[in-house]
Order: structure tokens, then C-alpha cells, then sequence
């Protein structure tokens, strides 16, 4: 069985305006907000349903036959916003450069040519997902083929309805759904309800008379009134009713089976993208397409760096004065042994600009002395040694500093009486302020989402760590944090323009570059803990979870491990029957957010999220916390 999925451009376009704030742009100033949110809908749509089949369907300028029944038909809405019918351009390019079919037809809403797409697909056994934040697409509900995803609110609030869960959102069966609906009226198409008949009036009168004419040939029996109200907008009503029906029938000139991606071109789309600073969106959609894609090559080449490794003491203080001889903002990274600003220094080193290239002095842990070792709060008010004079000189110079994840560094800097007095930019702060939800801020995929540039040598880092070198190449740690430190310099600047363009600069400089500092003190410092407190903490959070751990197998009827997923989404879907909401590339998503949109279907749901709650205090709080307690 193949799977179709049908999205309604409109309405998540729509969605996606209302959702995202405006002040989401370019930093040449295009309002991307509608765009953006639509695309992120949309490249998670493709990851998490790998459909077979997709079309985006649009609606036409054109009236519709509606207009023509109902001269008032959505007579009462304002024009779209200025900012909105500006983004919809872009929106159809997306679907166009993604090589999605786009299906529309004039004289008809993009609803109807939805609802014939899925009909003929239904009929030809072809699983079917409408998604929409328009509730007409109810009535299209049919198991076990055609399933709406209906976009609540946001970019990523959705419910999944089968049969059953649209009977249990608005009380009648889908296929009653046109008649509630004509009785409720829909507002927002300018077409009244009777007075008085809201959701569950309307449910009651249909599921205990059935159609319209069922239910205006028993008025008699109904409250004086209802029964008034009913007889004086019975035309209303049957208008309504007319044309709220999708018509399934729409002379489209494409087959289901021929909604396919098309060709990609990766250049092609990495341009667009980049014209609209959709950076992690791009790697999103490699991601969501399984290689259909190519990771485009960086357009700005290798950043040139070149290291000078330093191993004798003797030598570290003078290389670490002549790069710290010029004008220009220093930049600054470092590598530990363990875990980032817990554990002994491995490497530090400083990076200057020279011309169109990078220098860089790389101290590996034999230069820097004691410098390198872990020491207790307040083990020195100022350096002991000349290497640590030498730094702290650096850290300090008036022209400023630039790292990335400066707090761990002065972790292990400030007990040897090392700061950082003048830092000016931290680029993974920086880069969270430009890009909240981003994927990742390592240090070089900052460095090529930013400038276009890629590290010569570009690999993840342990956890807490900069992503530095590829572990299988023969590179010295000195020379991957030297490449590292030239990687915050060379990104600083680009990221400090976008910073500007949004309005960002004050929050990062005023606010945000001093707080690194705070919180780097105040974690070196520590807090005084109860460690009898925390123990006992532990144990009663290991007895709940255990407890619910019981409940939970006991709603499932047998015993199975409650933190394996496979085996939870076997309990969950196959064996209790439970409405998947959401399907990943290994199959129905048992995430937080999929069980919420599950509660009060079976007790199972509510123990899952309290054992996950109580679960996440104990790892954090009754083991993580106590592991950090000294």
C-alpha cells in the first residue's frame, strides 16, 4: 500500500504566518516568516511520513462555483496581510525548487481538488494523509485510508484522525460531518448557523436524527426554541450544507500515482535557501529525503589556517605576546581530556587574522603547565606561572576577545587566576540568539552556514567539546583547536552582521557576554548541596518509577521493557489499537508530544507521561545531580 500525502498550501501557509513572529528576515531585510514556517511544516512532513506520493495544492484568484451559489461566501474576511501575500510567492517556489507536484484547478478551492485526489487514491488502496488546518477535509475521513493531520496551532502542533478521532473531536462520524457542520455554520466562510445550536446541540441533533431531513421532519419534537430557531434558517442551513460539501469529482489532469518528487537539482535548491538564510533547513531536508539530496560543497572554499605548535614552556609566553602584538579582535578555543571545563586542558590556542588567512599558537597541555590542571575555587587571585601571566595578558586585550562556549574555557581558566575581561563575542551564544531552534551551533558548521567557509578538516567533537578534526586523520589535538579558534574568528563577523540586521546586537553584548562570565564564576564557585537530601530524593523517585513502571505493564496486560521504544509502540499500536500520531523513519513516534494528543484514550497514556517525568527527575536530579556533588 502506497501512502499519499495531500497538503493544504494555504492553510499551513497561513498557520505559519500567525505562528512565526515578523521580525523574521533576512538580514537584507525579507520578511521570511510565513516561508520559513511552511518549509520547516513541510520537511518534516517528509521526514516523518516518507510518503510514496505528494502534492501541495493551492487555492486559485479565481471565484469558485461557491462564490457564484452564496454571494457572501467569505465575503467577511480582510485581505490577507501585506507581509503575508509577499511570502506566498516564495512559498510556491520552495514547492517548485523541491520538485513537489503542485495540484490546483480554477473554479475550485484547493480543498476540492484535495478531497478528488484522495478519493481516487482511496479507491486504487493507496493509504491517504490530508494535512490542513481547515476542518472541511473531516468529512474526507475514511478507514482505514484517508487520515487527516489537522495543524492545531503553530508549526508543529498536529493531531492524526481516523474515524474515530474526529467522532471524538466534534461528537458525530465523518460522514455526518457536512450536515454538523451546516447546523454550527463556519464563521469564517461568512456562513451563520442557526442561533443557538453550537458543537454539542448540533452532534446531539444528528446523531439522534441524521440528516437535515431527518432532523427538520421531527422539529415537533424539540425544545419551542430550537424548534423556532431551526424552522426560521432551515435555508441557511441547506445552503450551508450545499456548499460545504468537497466536491470529489474535480476534473484534475494528473493521477494520484503520478504525484512524485521530481528531479533535484541540490544547486538549485541550496540557492534558494540561501537567499533565504534557511541554512538548517537545507540540512534538514538532506535528512528528511535519504540521500535523494546532496550535501552541497560550501561555496566559500577552506578556511586557511596556519598553526604553530608550541610544547616547550620555555617558548609558550613569547608565542603567546607576538600574536597578541596586533590590532585586530583575538580568537580563542580549547580541548580537554574529559568533559569540557571539568576536566585537564589538552590544548588551548589563540588565532589572529592575517590578510585573507588565519595564524594560530596551539599550547598543548605540556606548555601550559599547571595551567592545564583542574584546581579548586580561589586557588590563585592571579596567574602563577609566566605562561599563565602571558594568557591572561591575551584574554584582556582592549581590541577583544572571540570564542565559542567561552563559559567552559573560564571554568577551567578562572581558578589560576585567569579571566577573560574582554570578551566580545561569544559565537554559539550569538548564533542561539540568531537561530533558537537551530540544530546545532558547532563551531564549523557555524563557520560554513555563515560565511560558506568549512574547516580543512571538519568532524564532531566528544559532548561539551568544539567540533574540531575527523578522528581518523593523523591531526595533532593542537592543530583541530587552532583550526577551531580561526573558526569562531573568521564566523564573528558574519554572525555580528546578522545580529545587527535583527536587532540582536544589544541583548548579545549587554546582556548575554557578561552572563558567560557570571555563570562561568558562579560554577566555579559552586553552591553548598545536602547530600543526604539528594540520596533520599533518589530513592523516592526510584520507588515511583518502579511503581509506575508496574501500572504501566499492568494496563498492557503483560511485562515488557517500558524504556524500549520498539516494544512500546508494539504495545501501543498493535496490541491496544491506539491512533498513531506521528510515523518516523523506524516507525510510529512514541515522543512526549504523540502521547499528549493520546490522553484519555487508554490509562496506559497518562502512567507513560507521568513514568517519563518522574524518570527524567531521577536521571537528572537522583543520579545526575548527585555524580556532580563532590
Amino acid at each position: 500500500m502506497a501512502t499519499l500525502l495531500l497538503i493544504d498550501g494555504n492553510s499551513l501557509t497561513y498557520r505559519a504566518f500567525f505562528a512565526l513572529p515578523t521580525d523574521l528576515a533576512t538580514a537584507s531585510g525579507q520578511v521570511t516568516n510565513a516561508v520559513f514556517g511552511f518549509t520547516s511544516m513541510l520537511v518534516n512532513l517528509l521526514r516523518d511520513h516518507r510518503p510514496d506520493h505528494v502534492a501541495v495544492a493551492f487555492d486559485r484568484p479565481e471565484p469558485t462555483f461557491r462564490h457564484e451559489r452564496v454571494a457572501t461566501y467569505k465575503a467577511n474576511r480582510d485581505a490577507a496581510p501585506d507581509l503575508l501575500r509577499q511570502q506566498m510567492g516564495l512559498v510556491r517556489q520552495v514547492v517548485e525548487t523541491m520538485a513537489i507536484p503542485i495540484v490546483e484547478l480554477a473554479g475550485f478551492e484547493a480543498d476540492d481538488v484535495i478531497a478528488t485526489l484522495a478519493e481516487q487514491a482511496a479507491a486504487g488502496g493507496d493509504h491517504v494523509i490530508i494535512v490542513t488546518g481547515d476542518r472541511d477535509s473531516y468529512q474526507l475521513v475514511r478507514d482505514p485510508s484517508v487520515q487527516v493531520l489537522y495543524n492545531k496551532r503553530g508549526v508543529s502542533d498536529y493531531a492524526l484522525y481516523d474515524e474515530a478521532g474526529i467522532q471524538e473531536r466534534t461528537g458525530v462520524r465523518p460522514v455526518d460531518y457536512v450536515t454538523y457542520a451546516a447546523l454550527r455554520g463556519d464563521p469564517s466562510d461568512n456562513l451563520p448557523g442557526v442561533p443557538g445550536v453550537g458543537e454539542k446541540t448540533a452532534a446531539k441533533l444528528v446523531n439522534t436524527y441524521g440528516d437535515l431531513d431527518g432532523i427538520f421532519a421531527h422539529l415537533d419534537e424539540l425544545t419551542p426554541k430550537l424548534r423556532e430557531n431551526l424552522a426560521a434558517n432551515e435555508e441557511q442551513v441547506r445552503t450551508n450544507a450545499e456548499v460545504m460539501v468537497l466536491v470529489r469529482d474535480v476534473p484534475v489532469a494528473v493521477a494520484p500515482e503520478a504525484l512524485v518528487l521530481g528531479d533535484l537539482d541540490t544547486d538549485e535548491i541550496r540557492q534558494l535557501f540561501d537567499f533565504l538564510e534557511f541554512r538548517t533547513l537545507y540540512d534538514r531536508l538532506v535528512e528528511a529525503l535519504d540521500g535523494r539530496l546532496e550535501a552541497a560543497e560550501p561555496a566559500g572554499g577552506v578556511l586557511e589556517v596556519d598553526v604553530e605548535l608550541v610544547s616547550d614552556p620555555a617558548h609558550a609566553a613569547g608565542a603567546l605576546a607576538d600574536i597578541g602584538g596586533g590590532d585586530a579582535p583575538l580568537a580563542v578555543a580549547a580541548a580537554w581530556s574529559g568533559a569540557a571545563g571539568r576536566s585537564p586542558l589538552r590544548a588551548l590556542a589563540v588565532a589572529a587574522p592575517v590578510a585573507d588567512a588565519w595564524r594560530a599558537v596551539a599550547l598543548d597541555d605540556a606548555a601550559l603547565g599547571s595551567v592545564a590542571t583542574v584546581q579548586p575555587a580561589g586557588a590563585g587571585a592571579r596567574p602563577a606561572t609566566e605562561v599563565g601571566a602571558a594568557l591572561a595578558a591575551v584574554l584582556s586585550r582592549p581590541a577583544g576577545v572571540v570564542g565559542h562556549g567561552v563559559k567552559e574555557l573560564l571554568r577551567s581558566l578562572l581558578p589560576h587566576g585567569i579571566d577573560c575581561t574582554t570578551l566580545s563575542m561569544d559565537t554559539e551564544v550569538a548564533a542561539y540568539l540568531i537561530d533558537p531552534a537551530g540544530a546545532g551551533y558547532a563551531v564549523g558548521d557555524l563557520l560554513e552556514r555563515h560565511t560558506g567557509m568549512r574547516l580543512p578538516v571538519a568532524d564532531a567533537a566528544p559532548e561539551g567539546q568544539l567540533a574540531l578534526g575527523d578522528a581518523g586523520e593523523d591531526v595533532p589535538i593542537g592543530v583541530e583547536v587552532g583550526r577551531a579558534a580561526a573558526a569562531a574568528g573568521a564566523a564573528a563577523e558574519a554572525l555580528g552582521a546578522v545580529l545587527d540586521a535583527r536587532g540582536l546586537r544589544r541583548l548579545h553584548d549587554e546582556v548575554e557576554v557578561p552572563l558567560v562570565r557570571v555563570l562561568a564564576r558562579m560554577e566555579v564557585a559552586g553552591v553548598g548541596v545536602d547530600r543526604s537530601a539528594l540520596e533520599a530524593l533518589h530513592a523516592q523517585l526510584a520507588t515511583e518509577c518502579a511503581e509506575l513502571a508496574h501500572l504501566i505493564q499492568q494496563d498492557a496486560g503483560h511485562e515488557f521493557n517500558v524504556n524500549s521504544t520498539p516494544q512500546l509502540r508494539t504495545v501501543l499500536f498493535d496490541e491496544l489499537g491506539l491512533t498513531p500520531q506521528k510515523k518516523t523513519k523506524t516507525g510510529y513516534s512514541t515522543d512526549a508530544a504523540s502521547l499528549e494528543k493520546l490522553l484519555g484514550e487508554h490509562p496506559i497514556i497518562e502512567h507513560l507521561l507521568r513514568y517519563r517525568e518522574v524518570e527524567k527527575l531521577q536521571s537528572t536530579y537522583g543520579v545526575g545531580l548527585l555524580t556532580e556533588v563532590a
